[in-house]
């Protein structure tokens, strides 16, 4: 899974920018482009998951993206690590502040705190939609 700022431009376009706004404007929630880049992983983190998941098994799926540093170790969560390195960001913190933004708007996301912890989108709200692409 290549999340290079070329595959962001071509993809995150399928977020529905306007609802997104109105939600976070309802909420008084300050956005930058670090959340919706945090959010777009989140997702396709999740697909890229099932994906593997259904090719190779739950156990072999876990392992391939914990090699590749996706994942925390000997775990299912997005690693706060790699979510940094997407929002150019130096600290776990600015990744943990915008996951609490999602989770105000109303995003299910389980958190793992520690440094083998991490981020695990579980649900999205139901305002949330994705455009065609």
């Amino acid at each position: 899974m290549d999340l290079n700022p070329t595959y962001f431009k071509q993809h995150i376009k399928t977020l529905d920018f306007w609802i997104f706004l109105e939600e976070a404007y309802k909420k008084n929630i300050k956005l930058d482009l670090g959340h919706f880049i945090i959010l777009w992983i989140l997702l396709n983190v999740n697909r890229e998951y099932a994906n593997l998941s259904e090719k190779y098994g739950k156990k072999k799926a876990r392992k391939i993206l914990e090699d590749k540093r996706i994942f925390s170790k000997n775990s299912e969560y997005i690693s706060g690590e790699y979510l940094k390195k997407y929002i150019q960001r130096n600290s776990r913190g600015a990744v943990f502040s915008r996951i609490n933004d999602l989770k105000s708007l109303g995003f299910e996301i389980k958190t793992k705190p520690g440094v083998l912890g991490g981020y695990k989108l579980l649900k999205t709200p139901k305002w949330f939609k994705m455009k065609d692409s």
